[in-house]
């Protein structure tokens, strides 16, 4: 019974926070997955600290869940879902080599996938020492799951890392009756294929179908994508829900519809609350929807209070979280100023920098050929407002990146080399967005080509 009243919860939920995007088909469906999913976590924690780790806490929770969202879709059907007004596609046309090449690519890297799983069925060393140990405490601790952001914890744990990712699986576990591997790598699949549908569905909806597969693609054939999933690290759970709220923002400023940018705010913010560097993309993509000319000034402003409205009731459950319960960050506890006026420090970290770039998961140059396109075809191509934001948005979150290694007490060359593909991991569908939407023109101006 509480399995099903938990399905429920996050089906409903989902479905009734993707039903403000006036979206259909693939887009709209892996967007009420992924708030569903977010939203389930979420609303978990804020039970957890407010009730305790009571069974019936969580039933209650998903219960008025379930009911809150049924009650939001009654509401929307009776007064009709909002519709993009941009044009259909039924017209569109394009080769069939394309999604089919896409289809084969996703049907390989769910073998790739399986087989790391079952080599590594505790994932990678993140997995094991963070995100599922954190799920573990909480599953297992009841009303002691306090002790689970111990300061006495040693701190490769970081007990400050939020807790959207833990949270689905100290649930999973907890529904289950106990610990099984393939929760774990289930969920972690999941938001590796959500990704996925959510990038080619997007591009489709703004791009038309032979971009949008074309984008999926691209997603299938990075190397590390299908690794960092199979880890079941967070990486790939922060980038999914950046990757929504950029393609929400996107299709706000192309579009017309602003009342999009408060999901967009809502997606970031599920973002934030699955690691650190999600608050920094946050930030950077309000900053960015604030500074690029998409619409008059005034009505920019409204956009990112709307994306800010959005956002507010993670964020605040974030601030709690951070002020009242995890506090210390072992990169910034001891941080100071100082090593930003080094300037041997700082060529030491673009030398590091430059070097990943090259040899990005052993020699692919993946980022090589992005930097190409970057350089010699998009300053030819006419410039697009969608695409200009996430543009700006991506390059504030790597320039936020790079004071943060500079600030952060670890060796140089070694934390760059650790944690430097994980973050492009969180960035790449975002740049893989803003890159398509760069070189193809809109649906309403391509038309059926």
């Amino acid at each position: 019974m509480s399995a099903l009243l938990a399905a429920f919860a996050v089906a409903l939920s989902g479905a009734a926070a993707a039903s403000f995007t006036g979206t259909r088909g693939a887009l709209r469906r892996a967007l009420a997955v992924l708030f569903g999913l977010g939203i389930w976590s979420a609303a978990w924690a804020v039970a957890l600290f407010a009730y305790g780790a009571d069974p019936r806490v969580r039933l209650a929770k998903d219960a008025l869940l379930a009911a809150v969202a049924l009650a939001v879709l009654v509401f929307q059907r009776r007064r009709g879902s909002p519709r993009d007004p941009g044009q259909p596609l039924q017209g569109a046309e394009t080769s069939r080599w394309l999604p089919a090449s896409a289809v084969a690519a996703a049907a390989l890297a769910t073998v790739f996938f399986l087989e790391h799983t079952l080599r590594y069925p505790d994932g990678g060393w993140d997995a094991w020492a963070i995100w599922n140990l954190r799920a573990r405490f909480l599953a297992r601790a009841g009303d002691g799951f306090r002790a689970a952001f111990s300061p006495e914890l040693l701190f490769w744990t970081h007990p400050d890392y939020p807790l959207l990712l833990p949270g689905i699986l100290a649930q999973a576990f907890l529904l289950a009756g106990e610990e099984p591997l393939w929760i774990p790598a289930a969920i972690a699949y999941a938001f590796a294929a959500l990704t996925v549908v959510l990038l080619g569905a997007a591009v489709r909806e703004l791009r038309g179908p032979g971009w949008g597969a074309l984008a999926a693609l691209a997603l299938l054939a990075t190397p590390c994508f299908v690794g960092f999933a199979a880890n079941q690290q967070s990486d790939v759970p922060v980038g999914a829900f950046l990757l929504a709220a950029g393609a929400l923002s996107a299709m706000a400023v192309e579009t017309g519809r602003p009342r999009l940018l408060a999901l967009a705010g809502a997606a970031a913010s599920l973002a934030a609350w699955t690691k650190n560097e999600g608050l920094v993309y946050l930030l950077a993509l309000a900053i960015a929807l604030l500074a690029v000319r998409w619409a008059a000034f005034p009505e920019r402003l409204r956009g990112v209070i709307r994306f800010g409205c959005g956002a507010l009731p993670v964020l605040a459950l974030l601030a709690w979280f951070k002020l009242r319960v995890a506090h210390a960050n072992d990169l910034l506890s001891q941080a100071s100023l100082e090593p930003l006026l080094d300037a041997r420090r700082w060529a030491e970290l673009f030398g590091a920098l430059l070097r990943r770039v090259v040899f990005f998961q052993s020699w692919s140059l993946w980022l090589v050929a992005e930097l190409v396109v970057l350089i010699a075809v998009v300053p030819r191509l006419p410039p697009r407002a969608s695409s200009r934001v996430l543009a700006l948005a991506v390059a504030l979150a790597l320039s936020a990146a790079a004071v943060v290694y500079m600030l952060q007490p670890h060796e140089l060359v070694w934390f760059v080399r650790a944690s430097s593909d994980r973050v492009l991991v969180q960035l790449w569908p975002s740049i893989v967005l803003a890159t398509v939407l760069s070189l193809a023109a809109p649906v309403s101006a391509a038309g059926s080509r």
